[in-house]
């Protein structure tokens, strides 16, 4: 089976050879199925677009090719260029692109008038799209009387009066409020499950990956990483590379930091098989099982136990020692966890004070070394400002750093790194 879409080695490089040239796109080539739901993603400036652009012929690259079936879009004439974009290409962009001056199916059966289809026919097949997405009844207002959400259904029937093959979407919900993000991506898989068209999605939001078929993310003009959605049933499963028993700690890891590149990825992975003797099982488990003490729905008790029974029987089999003192250390953080939810909600200044060397208190209790008078009130001032929000963390571990005449706690480097830890752990609920 040949790829619908083939980018072969595409750069675009800006303003060449000036003091102001920049690499939009850097040797990028990547394959696409037909019926596949693909999603570009990465922050704003990562050449996203520049890449659609190119695969949609609007834009012509420095170097390289774009095939689509098998055709060398950059070979094609202008004229070529146009039909092509106007057959085969829907385009759904941000801002929606209606033109203000016409009424909803005037903007929807502009493309077939300039087509050079009657009117009637046109307006036939444009409240056709306009009934499917649900916004007949606004087919007279103007798009300045539409919502964002309307507007751009109304762009998106506008973008397949032709029924072309391929529909490509530049952060088409950007603007929207969350209800008509999602009526919008609902549009778009619906196309795609059921119409079998190909979605070609530009963004920069992670809620929107679960979507695709495949992600490719970019970075500085570069695809940094292919994944693969196993949740969606593949198109072309040859097509992808199939990952071994890795496959869900790279998942999760991935889930969890969308822009770190493969070797990134790959990294962590090992950083984690380092310095967390269990398995991502077991790391799920236990973080479920914490996630339900902190949600008061088990007790202290039944928290040790499932830490100590065995898997099968729904726990985490970890040695007895080894459970006690995980229980011990969640509890705690728990606990300091509460102390900071009522520092915040005190109004007096007197019970928060108590409050704040009661978290101070907490944070010595591991420390080997002895603080003076001084010392240990510059300590409570600095875990004040910090927990609220006075100070950030850099220069909570400065104060706690910098030597007592320089105004500072007077803790060496590592115990003032390590109490910082443990107090954005604190905070971090």
């Amino acid at each position: 089976m040949d790829p619908f879409i083939k980018a072969e080695n595409l750069s675009v490089i800006y303003n060449i050879g000036k003091t102001s040239e920049f690499t939009a796109l850097s040797d990028v080539s990547l394959k696409i199925f037909s019926g596949e739901y693909i999603v570009f993603f990465g922050p704003s400036g990562c050449g996203k677009s520049t890449l659609l652009n190119c695969l949609a012929g609007l834009e012509v690259p420095t170097s390289g090719k774009v095939f689509m079936k098998n055709e060398d879009l950059t070979a094609f004439t202008l004229q070529q260029l146009i039909t092509h974009r106007r057959l085969r290409i829907g385009m759904v962009f941000q801002n929606y692109n209606l033109i203000p001056t016409l009424n909803i199916l005037d903007n929807v059966t502009l493309p077939y008038i300039l087509g050079g289809y009657t009117p009637n026919f046109a307006k036939e097949k444009a409240n056709i799209l306009l009934e499917r997405f649900g916004i007949p009844n606004l087919k007279s207002r103007y798009p300045s009387e539409l919502s964002g959400g309307q507007k751009q259904r109304a762009a998106i029937a506008r973008s397949l009066m032709y029924h072309p093959p391929i529909l490509l979407a530049d952060e088409p919900v950007g603007n929207l409020d969350s209800e008509s993000a999602r009526i919008v991506m609902e549009v778009l898989v619906e196309l795609n499950e059921k119409n079998k068209e190909t979605i070609i999605l530009v963004t920069h939001d992670p809620s929107y990956l679960k979507f695709g078929h495949r992600i490719f993310y970019m970075k500085d003009g570069k695809i940094i990483r292919e994944a693969v959605n196993y949740d969606k049933k593949q198109i072309y499963s040859q097509s992808i590379k199939e990952k071994s028993s890795e496959n869900a700690e790279y998942k999760r890891l991935a889930q969890a930091h969308p822009h770190f590149s493969e070797s990134q990825l790959k990294a962590k992975m090992i950083l984690n098989h380092l310095v967390y003797p269990y398995s991502v099982e077991i790391q799920q488990k236990i973080e479920e099982i914490i996630s339900q003490y902190l949600l008061k729905q088990i007790d202290k008790q039944e928290m040790l136990r499932l830490f100590d029974i065995p898997v099968e029987d729904g726990g985490v089999s970890l040695y007895k020692q080894t459970a006690k003192k995980l229980a011990e250390q969640v509890a705690k953080v728990s606990e300091q966890i509460k102390i900071v939810e009522d520092i915040k909600k005190d109004k007096s200044i007197s019970p928060a004070r108590e409050k704040v060397i009661s978290i101070s208190k907490s944070l010595l209790t591991e420390y080997s070394g002895n603080l003076s008078e001084g010392q240990t009130e510059r300590m409570q001032d600095a875990v004040a400002d910090f927990l609220f929000g006075k100070i950030d963390s850099k220069k909570f571990r400065k104060k706690l750093d910098e030597s007592f005449n320089s105004g500072g706690v007077g803790l060496n480097r590592r115990t003032a790194l390590d109490f910082a830890r443990k107090i954005e752990l604190i905070i971090s609920k």
